[in-house]
């Protein structure tokens, strides 16, 4: 049995929570921690754990195996030092640090510590539409263009309307979905992002974000994320030599067209993501598996993150080469 300390049991700390009480046989939480004290308690009490006020109490407890970070960007480095430090197994919540010079140190400290590697949590790839489409990849031919577009209402969490706290808004909060996603589907890596971003409704960080790349392929990639009105979408294109692929990974299916002949193939998007990267760090607490989203690739994301802000600032396409 891996025993699981969790920091973060907030909204989304408590849906990992909850998966891993029903869901993820051989993994059982033993503490969590939450600024709120009245609420960790009460949630403490609902799962049958304790609540631990202290995150570094948490990490260091003995009975304690594995810990999931869930909390807002600005912490995840230190609190990845901290378990990395103490050689437990680590999910970290995207994205994963706030900063790429964050990034680069805690793939440093990841490459030194002892015991396993720590997972990145990308949940979109273990999403059922992204991961069809990602095998029906090689039916569309030469990839010439990719299309990825995520739309959600704007976020009620205080945290993410001060700055100090969540560092940046939708590219390090969603864009980190788009870059990893794509990076993922493709195999193939991004050399240049021509970026742009606004905030429509949110006045701290960016709420809008648009961006033209290009691939190491050549293939031209164009990214989206709106989060300012009442919309919700999740959509993934892609145009070959041989056919496109259209992927609503919100709703669920996919088209796959190659001149007038279409297919479609059924795949639930509703189907909850969380209890298979859960299962993922108990396989990679026992030893029985290797991280699937190591440092590194975060490191990747993070570096999509810096290039599409500089980018922002200097109006003008920006060389991943050059960060």
């Amino acid at each position: 049995m891996i025993r699981l300390g969790v920091i973060g049991a907030g909204a989304h700390g408590a849906r990992y929570l909850r998966h891993a009480a029903r869901d993820v046989p051989g993994l059982r939480t033993v503490a969590l921690c939450r600024r709120d004290g009245t609420a960790g308690r009460a949630l403490a009490v609902e799962l049958g754990c304790r609540y631990e006020a202290d995150p570094v109490a948490l990490i260091a407890a003995a009975d304690v195996d594995a810990v999931l970070v869930c909390t807002p960007p600005s912490s995840h480095f230190a609190l990845a030092a901290a378990v990395r430090a103490a050689g437990k197994a680590l999910l970290l919540e995207k994205p994963m640090t706030g900063t790429l010079a964050e990034a680069r140190r805690l793939v440093e400290i990841d490459d030194l510590g002892a015991g396993p590697r720590l997972i990145v949590a990308q949940t979109l790839r273990w999403n059922p539409v992204i991961r069809l489409a990602r095998e029906l990849w090689p039916r569309l031919g030469e990839v010439r263009h990719v299309r990825i577009a995520q739309r959600l209402e704007p976020s009620g969490l205080d945290w993410q309307r001060d700055r100090s706290v969540t560092v940046g808004g939708s590219v390090l909060l969603t864009g980190v979905h788009l870059f990893d996603t794509v990076r993922y589907a493709t195999g193939r890596e991004f050399t240049e992002i021509d970026a742009r971003q606004e905030c429509f409704r949110n006045p701290a960080v960016e709420d809008f974000y648009l961006a033209r790349a290009r691939l190491d392929d050549g293939a031209y990639v164009s990214l989206e994320v709106s989060k300012f009105g009442r919309t919700r979408a999740c959509l993934l294109e892609a145009v070959g030599t041989e056919g496109q692929l259209l992927a609503d990974y919100q709703y669920g299916g996919i088209r796959l067209i190659r001149g007038r002949e279409v297919q479609v193939f059924e795949a639930d998007a509703s189907a909850p993501t969380l209890p298979a990267v859960l299962e993922q760090l108990r396989d990679t607490a026992r030893g029985d598996a290797v991280s699937p989203v190591p440092a590194r690739e975060g490191l990747r994301t993070m570096e999509l993150v810096e290039a599409s802000y500089r980018s922002a600032r200097q109006q003008g396409p920006v060389a991943i080469a050059d960060l």
